[in-house]
């Protein structure tokens, strides 16, 4: 009859087993280590604690700047023959005056915003003067003039004209004439912003302003009845 192992026996056969695992252990990471399967690094805990990249939103990135917008120059009606025609037209076209030989008292002024302001004589009533004005297209009858609160040289007699006898297509003339010289005399230069006409003894017309002060010289222009520049002269 056989006898169990003793106790120590099986003690010592554990340790062998083990102690062969353990060697069994580092020689297979020895190897591993040889072909070049290194473990995995670990991360830091700095690594960690950085946060994800992310891409710059939209919003901020960056846009070209803004290119001016150029501007439409405004347009000066002193130099608008055809506007100029046509308000005549329409004030001729007035219910009140359609058809009737209109004469102008004194004055006719231009403005470059297209403004119109006369006195004419009442076609029915020759010893009423009315003022008109044009403004946006459209004419409107004014208060009544007192033709007595003129100097002594301005009368209805004496400083009156037909309107078939005033040129329109003289504003631009004129409006030209100076502009040219405020160009060359100014700088910068001033627009011209308002022409008139006045009516002189016997009916004779004058455009005015006829002169233009510069930075160094002035001028002085000379225009016929239409407009028509005859003289520049420089002091």
């Amino acid at each position: 009859m056989k006898r169990p192992p003793s106790t120590r026996r099986v003690f010592s056969l554990v340790l062998l087993v083990l102690a062969g695992a353990a060697t069994a252990g580092g020689a297979l990471q020895t190897i591993g280590e040889t072909l070049g399967h290194s473990p995995p690094l670990e991360r830091s805990p700095a690594a960690d604690a950085a946060p994800p990249s992310r891409e710059k939103p939209t919003s901020l990135a960056a846009f070209p700047d803004p290119q001016p917008i150029a501007m439409p120059e405004r347009n000066n009606r002193l130099f608008d023959a055809d506007y100029l025609q046509a308000a005549r037209q329409a004030l001729e076209q007035l219910p009140a005056l359609a058809g009737q030989r209109l004469t102008v008292f004194h004055s006719i002024h231009f403005y470059d915003d297209g403004r119109i302001n006369l006195d004419l004589v009442d076609p029915q009533q020759p010893g009423h003067v009315d003022s008109y004005h044009f403004e946006r297209g459209q004419w409107r009858k004014g208060n009544p003039v007192n033709p007595q609160r003129f100097a002594p040289t301005i009368s209805l007699q004496r400083s009156s004209t037909a309107l078939a006898n005033i040129d329109f297509d003289a504003v631009p003339r004129v409006a030209q004439a100076l502009q040219e010289q405020r160009n060359a005399l100014q700088n910068p230069a001033s627009e011209v912003g308002h022409i008139y006409v006045i009516v002189r003894k016997a009916g004779k017309l004058a455009w005015l302003p006829d002169e233009v002060a510069g930075d160094r010289q002035s001028a002085r222009l000379q225009f016929d009845a239409q407009g028509t520049l005859r003289k520049v002269s420089t002091q």
